[in-house]
Order: C-alpha cells, then sequence, then structure tokens
C-alpha cells in the first residue's frame, strides 16, 4: 500500500514533500494551493540509471536504489531534507522567470525559485554538492544541485523564503530516528482496527498531509492530500477532524478554526484555505453541526469551555447565512448556486444548472441547530424552532417514495433524483416519520449498494459514470454519512455491512479520493485524507462491535 507511485512522502507538520508526478520524482513545497499550475514543484530528481530505480517509501525515509547507487532521505527540523547516498544524486530546478543560483557572502550555495518565492541553500557534510546554471542575462537556466562523491555523500537542503537556517546540528540517523519516533507516537494513539497495513497507511496520510500554520493558514491543517489537492477545504475539514480526534484532540479544533477564522461576516464560509488565500468564489455544505455533535459523542472530554465559546458564534453565523442568504424568504428552502457549493460537484442533480434545492442542505442545517441547543443549551428553545421550520420545509422534498430536489427556477417540479443524495436526511433520526424511514430504508437496498460500499449514483441509472466523480464512484464522507444515519434510524446491522463494504474497499484499493463503485478501483488521486480519516473511523467501530459481540457470546 505505501507505494510511493501513488502515496507522497512528507511528514506532520512540513510543506517538503518529495512525490511523482507525471512519471517524475519531484521535491516540491505545497505552498501556495491547487490553482497555481505548478503545484509547488521545485526540482526534478534525478538518479544515475534513475529508469530501474526502485523506491521504497516508510513512514520516516524514503529510498531508492538503482545499478549505479542508491539514495535515501529523511525530513528533518523545519523544511529541510536530509539525504544520504552512494553515487550522485541531482536536482534540477523546474524552471520559471528569474530563476538563479548564487553563493552567499558566507560562502554557501543559494538557488532561487523564483516562481515559487522560495529559495533553496544545499549543504555537503560528506562528498560535495555542485551547484550548475547558465547565465542568461537577468536568470539562469539549468540550475541544478548535485550530490556525489567517491566514498559516498551525505547532506541537507532547506527550503526558506528570507534568510536560510543554520546548518543542521542533526545527522542523518538522528533526523531518522525522530522522524520514526514522531510517527510511532502517532500511531499508538491511532484508533485500532483489524488490518494493520491499511491502518498504519490512513495514519500515514493524516499525519504526512498536515502541513503547519503560515500566512493565511491560521492553524495547522490537515490537506486533503500532498499530491494535488493540496488545501483544506470547509467540509473536508470536518471528517478529517473526526480522524485525528483521538490522535489530537487540539489538532482537531483546528480543523474547524482553521475554515472559521476566515468566516465572512455574512456567515459564509471559504471553499477552501491554504497559505495564500482563503478563495470565497464556492462554499461547502455545512456538515460542522453534525460533524461536532459526533465528535463529542465519541469525545467528550474534547468540549472545552473555551471551544465552546468559540464553536457558538461561528455556527450562528453559518446558520444565519445559509437562512438569511441562500433562500427567498423564510418559507422557502435554502439551495445551493453551484454543485460545488453542494461537495457534489458535478452531480446529477445538478444536471439542469442552479440554483438547486437539495434534501441535504436543509437536513444539516437542523443538525446545526441541534449542535447549538447543546452548546448553547439557554437558547435551547430558539434553536428547536429554528430546527421545527426548517424540517417543515425539507418535507416539501418528499415525493411518496423519496426526497428528490427542486430547481429553485422551477419549483412546482418536484424531481426524484438517482443521487445518494436522497438519503441523507436519515441522519435526522426519530424525527423522521417511521413510514419515511422505512421508506427509504428499502430504497437503498434497490441498487445504490454495491460489493464495495453505496454508489454516489445508483448504477443502473443512465446518468451513472464509472469514473464520474460524484456521479457514481464511492466516496468515503458519503459512506461515512450514510452509516452514521443508519445508525440513527437504528439500522445497526446495515450500518455495519456499510462500514464492512467500505473498510473492504480500502483495505483492496488503498485511501484513494473514490473508487469505482462496481471494480472497487481506486480512481484519481491515492493519497487522500477524508477517506483515511473515515476508514480509522469505521474500522475501530468495527473491530468494537466485533469485540462486544464475542464478549456477550
Amino acid at each position: 500500500m505505501f507505494d510511493f507511485a501513488h502515496i507522497p512522502f512528507s511528514r506532520f507538520g512540513r510543506f517538503l514533500t518529495l512525490s511523482v508526478m507525471d512519471g517524475q520524482v519531484w521535491l516540491r513545497s505545497v505552498k501556495g494551493g491547487d490553482l497555481r499550475l505548478s503545484l509547488g514543484r521545485l526540482c526534478r530528481v534525478f538518479l544515475p540509471g534513475a529508469a530501474v530505480a526502485k523506491w521504497r517509501l516508510t513512514p520516516d525515509c524514503l529510498t531508492a536504489e538503482t545499478a549505479e547507487g542508491h539514495v535515501a532521505f529523511v525530513i528533518g527540523e523545519g523544511e529541510r531534507l536530509h539525504l544520504r547516498g552512494q553515487g550522485s544524486v541531482t536536482f534540477a530546478l523546474e524552471g520559471s522567470r528569474y530563476d538563479y543560483a548564487y553563493v552567499t557572502p558566507q560562502g554557501a550555495h543559494c538557488v532561487v525559485a523564483a516562481g515559487e518565492d522560495l529559495r533553496l541553500m544545499p549543504r555537503a557534510t560528506k562528498g560535495t554538492v555542485q551547484v550548475m546554471g547558465d547565465w542568461r542575462r537577468d536568470h539562469a537556466d539549468n540550475v541544478a544541485m548535485t550530490f556525489s562523491g567517491n566514498e559516498g555523500f551525505e547532506g541537507t537542503i532547506d527550503l526558506f523564503p528570507v534568510i536560510p537556517p543554520t546548518a543542521s546540528t542533526e545527522s542523518f540517523d538522528q533526523a531518522r530516528a525522530g522522524a520514526a519516533s514522531a510517527f510511532a507516537d502517532w500511531l499508538a494513539r491511532t484508533p485500532k482496527g483489524d488490518q494493520k497495513e491499511a491502518r498504519t497507511l490512513a495514519a500515514y496520510l493524516l499525519w504526512a498531509n498536515t502541513v503547519p500554520a503560515s500566512g493565511n493558514l491560521t492553524r495547522p491543517a490537515v490537506y486533503m492530500s500532498k499530491n494535488a489537492m493540496i488545501n483544506i477545504w470547509s467540509w473536508d475539514n470536518a471528517f478529517s477532524a473526526l480522524g485525528v480526534a483521538a490522535m489530537d484532540p487540539a489538532l482537531a479544533f483546528d480543523q474547524f478554526a482553521a475554515i472559521y477564522d476566515h468566516q465572512h461576516p455574512s456567515g459564509l464560509l471559504p471553499d477552501f484555505v491554504n497559505d495564500r488565500e482563503a478563495y470565497f468564489t464556492f462554499t461547502k455544505p455545512p456538515v460542522h453541526g453534525w460533524a461536532i455533535l459526533r465528535l463529542i459523542e465519541s469525545h467528550p472530554d474534547w468540549l472545552t469551555e473555551a471551544r465552546r465559546a468559540a464553536l457558538v458564534p461561528w455556527l450562528e453565523r453559518q446558520l444565519s447565512y445559509w437562512l438569511t442568504h441562500a433562500r427567498k424568504d423564510g418559507q422557502s428552502l435554502p439551495a445551493y448556486c453551484h454543485g460545488n457549493d453542494s461537495g457534489w460537484d458535478n452531480a446529477t442533480f445538478f444536471a439542469e444548472g442552479g440554483p438547486v434545492l437539495t434534501p441535504d442542505l436543509p437536513t444539516f442545517l437542523i443538525l446545526t441547530c441541534d449542535c447549538l441547543s447543546r452548546l448553547d443549551p439557554t437558547r435551547a428553545a430558539h434553536w428547536q424552532a429554528e430546527g421545527a421550520a426548517l424540517y417543515a420545509l425539507l418535507t416539501t422534498l418528499w415525493t411518496g417514495q423519496a426526497f428528490g430536489t427542486r430547481l429553485a427556477a422551477d419549483p412546482a417540479r418536484l424531481r426524484q433524483d438517482e443521487s445518494l443524495i436522497g438519503f441523507i436526511p436519515l441522519l435526522l433520526g426519530p424525527r423522521l416519520a417511521p413510514e419515511v424511514a422505512a421508506r427509504l430504508i428499502d430504497r437503498l437496498g434497490q441498487g445504490w449498494i454495491t460489493d464495495w460500499g453505496p454508489a454516489t449514483e445508483r448504477p443502473q441509472s443512465p446518468f451513472y459514470e464509472p469514473d464520474g466523480y460524484w456521479r457514481g464512484p464511492i466516496w468515503a464522507p458519503t459512506a461515512m454519512l450514510l452509516w452514521d444515519g443508519l445508525l440513527r434510524q437504528n439500522q445497526e446491522d446495515l450500518a455495519a455491512d456499510i462500514a464492512l463494504r467500505f473498510c473492504r474497499l480500502c483495505e483492496t484499493s488503498g485511501m484513494a479520493e473514490n473508487f469505482d463503485a462496481l471494480t472497487g478501483k481506486g480512481l484519481r488521486d491515492r493519497a487522500f485524507a477524508w477517506t483515511s480519516a473515515v476508514y480509522l473511523l469505521l474500522s475501530a467501530w468495527l473491530a468494537a462491535r466485533n469485540t462486544q459481540g464475542q464478549d456477550q457470546a
């Protein structure tokens, strides 16, 4: 499962990353977000005979071996790469306007990646480092750094924006031991499931996908990936928070705060945040009340008074945005303007455009009201009344068979979709009339659940696409939401079946962004944080359930 072709090498609290992109190995800094075409590519990494290099990834070390030599990489303190090997290794700068290399007044080499607004300082502690570049009037082409040595080489590369850090006092072995110890401590706190390799991979991805507070990132943030998805999004963050709560309760809170720190005065949350920007062109569904309630259920001590005091105004403003700015009046349902706002980007309920009235949005807002009632009991009656009013509006989407969707521009037409979105109201538990819940559960068994889990579009639908993003593939967040909804409807056996299928999927195909619903093949990005979080939560729940069953037997 630790396949370097798909899984980047990084470390908790670092932007520095080594990964494979377009068939090349790159030294990267995952700053700046995923709207930048470079995705943080700094240098291509070349080894003699690299066409047949054998790469091996472990949480603490990345190694490569060729017929001509070998090299090992470790991430040490700060944004520092340690390397050691035999033969040579070259880091060739990607190249952008105004790149160059120079020697500092202190005699150290420095390489400037102007397009990435970063400097790289190579230092050799054994063997030599040669820095090359062809000067071209106001920049240099072919800038590269090569470490080599007849008796082997060892050294570091520091990534920094302005002033270089002092030379490392850590040896390669000390840096590796530090990384190994840090991950071992994280893994020891990770919820335990029954499959060791998948659990270790999931734990590694949550650990390694975390970046430090920097710039617009006001808190340490779990990025979705250090491949291409190098932001924290404002619903992904809720699942990451649930996933890391057992390992680091403060980090779980930071996942909410990293987004809410940029909340617009209207209450709107940004679509995503990275160190350079908070992006408001889109937003994401308000799952946070649901997630906070589940987090409190699982970790009662997590809700300190300081966290409660922060969460209440954040959730109040978020609820106010949807009830004030996303609907016509108090007698209307709020709507998503674009599929990206729903989190289901290209799902079939947006096949005719938007804005669209969907059943998940009022469901999440009702759960936000429930969360506020829990956090702010002095106003519980107010929040319960808001929730009841939203539930009455939600029932207008009931077709008699399912929860459908409406176009805001054509409210008289109630569409009965074949998207999994129609099952999200199961999260409302006893609020749903028993006959409504029973009809939904019966309908769920009519094709949505494949051998691998819940498809986001029923495979029999004419809109189904095997690799259609939200038009069919299985996703971790929807699997977890459906699992929780079934638990809320006292359908524990069916919830366990969903959890078991999804966990087997991850144990077979890794922690992919999404999965082919019929074959189980991992699709798109293969190193995803929320998939890892959901896997850890569901596998631990299954293991605890199995243990309880054995004890009762």
